[in-house]
């Protein structure tokens, strides 16, 4: 008989009778240039044979100076949102598509420079949930956009543009819920857009 996998055993159940759960991230996302995050700071926390807990956590700092850029939409939309798909490796490992999609509107020279440069870096993104709950995607490869159509005219003023794991690329894990160090101010932090002000040297 198989021994089971410390990974893939289910640790325990749920019962959602009686909540109701987070379902809309406020309408905001904090991008952060891949590049920029401190590797020295990064503690991740996700289960292994070693430490079988269920976490998911990631804890980081931005390099000195450097800062994500907030993007911002209307609070009535829905255009600000994190999903990701499940695929399986050629070599049957379970792998994660991370998806995050941000509102870019007008045609101006700052909103064109905003759009090449979201197609030819990697990111990594941020949102908030209602509940608070701060949500990363693309924490280990990055995000880029795939192919896209921006049509002002038909899209009222702008596009919803998302950012996507790439196919060689994808994550190892689903989205991570981010920790601040200390605990408790992981909503500031979001407010803040992670900015590490100390000056460059």
């Amino acid at each position: 008989m198989a021994v089971a996998s410390i990974c893939g055993t289910l640790k325990n159940g749920q019962d959602a009778s009686c909540i109701a759960p987070a379902r809309r991230f406020y309408q905001q996302a904090v991008v952060i240039n891949k590049a920029d995050i401190d590797p020295e700071s990064v503690v991740l926390s996700v289960p292994t044979a070693e430490d079988p807990d269920c976490l998911y956590n990631v804890q980081f700092s931005l390099k000195d100076g450097k800062t994500g850029f907030r993007f911002t939409g209307p609070e009535s939309g829905s255009s600000y949102k994190g999903y990701f798909d499940k695929t399986l490796s050629d070599l049957g490992f379970t792998q994660y598509k991370h998806n995050a999609q941000l509102l870019i509107v007008g045609s101006t020279e700052e909103a064109k420079c905003i759009l090449d440069s979201l197609s030819k870096g990697k990111y990594v993104v941020v949102y908030q949930f209602t509940d608070g709950t701060v949500e990363v995607y693309g924490f280990e490869n990055g995000l880029t956009t795939g192919d896209f159509t921006y049509d002002v005219q038909e899209g009222g003023g702008g596009t919803a543009i998302v950012l996507s794991s790439l196919d060689i690329a994808p994550e190892n894990y689903v989205p991570l819920v981010y920790q601040s160090t200390p605990p408790g101010s992981e909503n500031a932090d979001f407010d803040a857009n992670f900015d590490n002000g100390a000056p460059s040297v």
